[in-house]
This record gives structure tokens, C-alpha cells and sequence, in this order.
């Protein structure tokens, strides 16, 4: 029996599939990811991933690039990658400048980047949604927030990972695939 969380993340993944099939795009999603590259990820990562990221990415492991209406939905490996290079930027000291950057409000500690943060998604250009897994006092662990390479992270945009899939779901009626593309419906 599958517990509530994962039954949450299975609707909001039954309703997302449906949309890229009424477009023609479900070939955008990819396969889901096994569980040993999962273990290998959080491994990787040091972190354990809460049980509706893990649960997401036994259905789908991310997309294609471009095949999410943020960009691209991260698999295991972009995972990875992203925050490699987020993580390699913060030990090298070239987010020391911006150290004390504090968001407004106390969900998030200060600082451009941290240790527990996890990228979801990401549009190729240094912005996207990151699972924060080390908020501020005002925070909760599981938190999705917003990253912004020129004006820092934000939020939270969403209390956990079943919202932000959640509003992903809800935001995919005001798009169209057109041609691979993601067009904003007028």
C-alpha cells in the first residue's frame, strides 16, 4: 500500500502524463530511474531525498532537455551535475562575496548557495527550482525554493515537493508543445 505521499506524487504524475499525451509529447518524460541509481545519487550527494522525490523519480527520471515547462526536469545524473557545479562553485570561494545574502524572510539561511540544497529543474542558464534540505529557523526541511544566478535564491515557492509537482500539474493548461516547444498559451 502506498503511503500518502506517494500516492500524491502518482496523481499529480497521472495528471502531468495525461497533458503530454493529449499534446503528442509524452516521449518529453523520461524513464523512470532505478533504484540503485537513485542510492547511487543520494550516495553521491551525501543526503537522503524525501520519499515523494525518490517515489518521482521511480516514475520518471526528468525529462529531455527543454521537455519541461521550466526547462528541464533533472534525472539522477543532471541532479547531479547541477549541483556539482553549484557546490564546487560554493567550495571554491566564489560565492564568498555574497556569503551574508540573507532572502527576505527567515525560511532560508544566508548564503547564494548551501550544502543541502538539491536542484529539481533547471533552464540551462543558472535558475531553477532547488529542494532545500537545510532551510533557515523560519523554514522546513523539504521546502522548494527558487534559485536565480543573478539575484539569488527565494522563497519558498512551494512547502514540498508534492506542491511543486503539484503547481507544475496546475500551470500545464496555460501551455502547448509546438514542435518540441514549449509555446504559453495566449
Amino acid at each position: 500500500m502506498a503511503s500518502g505521499i506517494t500516492a500524491a506524487v502518482v496523481d499529480a504524475w497521472d495528471e502531468i502524463e495525461r497533458w503530454y499525451e493529449a499534446q503528442g509529447a509524452a516521449h518529453l518524460i523520461l524513464p523512470p530511474a532505478s533504484d540503485e541509481q537513485i542510492a547511487a545519487l543520494e550516495k553521491s550527494l551525501g543526503i537522503e531525498l524525501p520519499e515523494a522525490v525518490t517515489a518521482s523519480l521511480r516514475r520518471h527520471n526528468g525529462s529531455t532537455d527543454g521537455g519541461w515547462p521550466t526547462g528541464t526536469l533533472l534525472s539522477c545524473d543532471g541532479i547531479l551535475r547541477e549541483v556539482g557545479v553549484w557546490r564546487e562553485l560554493l567550495t571554491s570561494g566564489d560565492f564568498d562575496d555574497v556569503k551574508d545574502f540573507v532572502a527576505e524572510g527567515e525560511a532560508l539561511k544566508a548564503g547564494w548557495w548551501q550544502l543541502g540544497w538539491v536542484s529539481l529543474d533547471a533552464d540551462g542558464g543558472g535558475n531553477g527550482a532547488v529542494l532545500d534540505l537545510s532551510p533557515g529557523p523560519g523554514g522546513k526541511v523539504g521546502q522548494v525554493i527558487d534559485m536565480d544566478h543573478e539575484t539569488g535564491p527565494s522563497g519558498p515557492v512551494a512547502s514540498d515537493f508534492v506542491g511543486y509537482l503539484t503547481a507544475i500539474a496546475a500551470r500545464l493548461g496555460d501551455f502547448a508543445v509546438v514542435d518540441g516547444q514549449y509555446v504559453e498559451e495566449q
